[in-house]
């Protein structure tokens, strides 16, 4: 089975495109999750992905779920989790 390599930002041959859109990724706050680690390998398509997240996630502002503060947000994930019966 084929498998992507990580990136990783301290690992001396990462490319420094990748390493500036992992910086960005943790400035954010945002996890650096693996999913992300194997997207760098095409950075446009990591690119891509977070524009995604940012526009579904942050309403495409970069500041969170439009006028909610964090703690509203967890709880509408949660009131989400418990109406629609999710056990994780």
């Amino acid at each position: 089975m084929a498998r992507l390599p990580l990136e990783h930002e301290n690992d001396p041959a990462t490319d420094p495109a990748i390493l500036t859109i992992l910086d960005r990724i943790a400035e954010s706050g945002f996890p650096k999750l693996n999913v992300l680690r194997a997207l760098a390998n095409k950075p446009a398509a990591l690119e891509g992905f977070m524009g995604f997240i940012n526009a579904v996630y942050n309403n495409g502002t970069g500041t969170g779920f439009s006028s909610l503060t964090p703690k509203e947000t967890e709880l509408a994930y949660t009131t989400a989790t418990v109406a629609n019966d999710c056990h994780y």
